[in-house]
Order: C-alpha cells, then sequence, then structure tokens
C-alpha cells in the first residue's frame, strides 16, 4: 500500500511538462561573508547547498532532468560542476527523488558521505573520501563538525519490491558546528514524539522540513500518504516542536508540482502560522544568510534582511500572499 501511494506522486507529474529555467541561480561566494555564520542555497527538492562558517555540505543531490518517467518542472539552480569543495554529503534516503546515482556520479571531491546504512548498496563510485552507512543515533564526526543520525518517519524501498528486506534505509539529520546547529529533516511524515525529541536534544538554529509533495485528489493524502510526508500544516508544527530558530520549506515546487494548490497552502499555513517572520519561503535558486548571534536572517539574493523587528510586517505579507492565492 506504501509502495501504491509512491506510485501516485509519479502519476502527479507530467512527462509532457515543459522544464522551467530556475529563477535565481547560487553561485557560491567563494569569500562568504563573516556577517553570515550560515548560508543556504535552495538548488531544488531536498538539495541544499550549506555553508556554516567554512565548511559546505550537499543535502540529497539531485540534478537529473528525469527520475525514471518523473520529469524536472525547474531545472536546478547550479550546475554540479560549479560546486564547491564539499566537505559532507548527506543521504536521507533511497528513492530515487533523494539518492540520483546520476549526480552522486558526476560530485567533485566531498571528505565524507553519510547513507542509512539500508541503502549503501545503493551508492556508486564516487569521489568521497569516506563513505559511512548509518542508523539512527549514529553520530559521524570530523574536521570539527558533528553529524548525528535523526529518525524520520518514512518508507523504503528503491525499487519497490526491496522495501521487503532492505531494513528502514531513512533519517534525518542533525549538523553541529561551532556554535551553529542544523536540522535537515529529508522525507518524513509527522510524529510530534519525534519532533518534540529533537527539540530536547538539541539547540536547533535552522531547520529544513519538507512541505510537499501536497494537495490535489490522490492517495498522497490518504491516510499511507500522509503517514509518510506531512503537509504543509504538519510542517509547520513539526517546526515548533523542534523549538528551531527558523525554518526553510523545501521538498516542493520541482518535481510533483508547480504552485497550484500546493502554493496555496503553503502560504496559507505559513500565514496561519502566528510566527510567520521564522519560515523563509525561498524560489528555487534563492538563498538565505543567517547571523546566528544577532538573530537575523538575510534573503541574499533579494538584499533584504528579516529580523525580529520585522515580524509585524512579514506576518502581514504573508497573509496577504495567502488571501491572494486562496481559492473563493
Amino acid at each position: 500500500m506504501i509502495a501504491f501511494a509512491a506510485l501516485s506522486v509519479q502519476l502527479n507529474c507530467s512527462l509532457f511538462q515543459f522544464t522551467l529555467p530556475a529563477e535565481h541561480r547560487v553561485v557560491p561566494n567563494s569569500q562568504p561573508q563573516s556577517i553570515h555564520n550560515v548560508e543556504a542555497h535552495w538548488i531544488g527538492h531536498a538539495t541544499v547547498l550549506l555553508r556554516i562558517y567554512d565548511r559546505w555540505i550537499l543535502t540529497d543531490p539531485c540534478f537529473s532532468q528525469y527520475l525514471g518517467p518523473v520529469k524536472r518542472f525547474v531545472e536546478p539552480a547550479m550546475q554540479v560542476e560549479d560546486l564547491p569543495e564539499l566537505d559532507w554529503v548527506l543521504i536521507s534516503h533511497t528513492h530515487f527523488d533523494h539518492l540520483d546515482r546520476a549526480s552522486l556520479k558526476a560530485l567533485p571531491s566531498a571528505k565524507r558521505l553519510l547513507v542509512p546504512a539500508g541503502g549503501a548498496i545503493y551508492i556508486p563510485g564516487v569521489a568521497a573520501d569516506s563513505v559511512a552507512p548509518v542508523v539512527d543515533g549514529t553520530v559521524v564526526e570530523g574536521d570539527g563538525v558533528r553529524v548525528t543520525a535523526v529518525p524520520a518517519q518514512h518508507f523504503g524501498g528503491r525499487i519497490l519490491i526491496d522495501n521487503l528486506w532492505d531494513g528502514e534505509p531513512y533519517n534525518g539529520y542533525v549538523i553541529e558546528y561551532k556554535d551553529v546547529t542544523v536540522y535537515f529533516a529529508g522525507d518524513t511524515g509527522y510524529n510530534d514524539t519525534l519532533f518534540k525529541k529533537l527539540g530536547e536534544d538539541f539547540d536547533i538554529d535552522l531547520a529544513l522540513i519538507p512541505v510537499g509533495p501536497s494537495g490535489g485528489n490522490s492517495l498522497l493524502r490518504s491516510a499511507i500518504g500522509q503517514y509518510v510526508h506531512v503537509d504543509p500544516y504538519e510542517a509547520v508544527q513539526a517546526f515548533k516542536d523542534t523549538g528551531a530558530r527558523w525554518m526553510v520549506p523545501i521538498h516542493h515546487s520541482t518535481f510533483y508540482r508547480r504552485g497550484g494548490t500546493e502554493m496555496e497552502l503553503i502560504l496559507d499555513s505559513i500565514a496561519k502560522s502566528g510566527i510567520s517572520e521564522r519560515i523563509l519561503l525561498v524560489k528555487v535558486g534563492e538563498s538565505l544568510g543567517f547571523d546566528v548571534q544577532n538573530d537575523r536572517a538575510t534573503y541574499l539574493s533579494r538584499g533584504e534582511s528579516l529580523s525580529q523587528t520585522d515580524a509585524q510586517s512579514a506576518t502581514k505579507q504573508a497573509e496577504t500572499d495567502a488571501d491572494e492565492l486562496r481559492p473563493d
């Protein structure tokens, strides 16, 4: 049944849809501004290029236009060859849109690659100094960075039938370096116990949380589909449960849907959150900078800053955007 729900995702994708260019291009700064302890560059879907001080981390690298029958709606916001030298590559689970073998083969050198233990057999020969299979609770350290594999509520099965023997090849990650902590949720359903435990165990600055696929009439919103994918409202609640300082919604507007109902739900969930100034919605290719010590986030691609004093105007803008897109 879970595999059938996953198949319904693919049926919501169109092979005949034109792939649109990303509105913004990610160009990593070789000399980052010291004011930003963290930069988050959204390449698309669950692929985020993170800079924490002088360390570069890439999550779920996926640069392919096609994943089997599934076609991208929006191009990746940068080319693989333009990536900086990577310190860490983090794979959350084995599904094709998160473990993309073609993208992994094309990656420049990386010092460390982490992948759930059940998915290690799918990792091709890659230019990584070390490939570490992980399970929930595994801690890997190197060059001052500490990465902890944390639970997710999802499902395995890269080719559907292997779900019978691959264990539980899915997790999220918490990255700690110096005074910064980032949570990458990967792909997950809502579980209040899981998220509240993360809030107890870690002092999270930035949470990268999926908000899609959502909307439409499909098995995705059945009990099974909802169990393995948070919708935007559940994603906001997960953010609150973790106690993170900022949230960046990911895993939307790239493969499965483009705007439409999904974006209406995302905007509405932000507007109703009561903390919209802390939820930073970006378009594919947009970049954010975070000054953790001074509690300030900046849209680098727009030259706009957002801080505690901006809360009222940010909330009003999110509510206005949601009202404009909400169906009558």
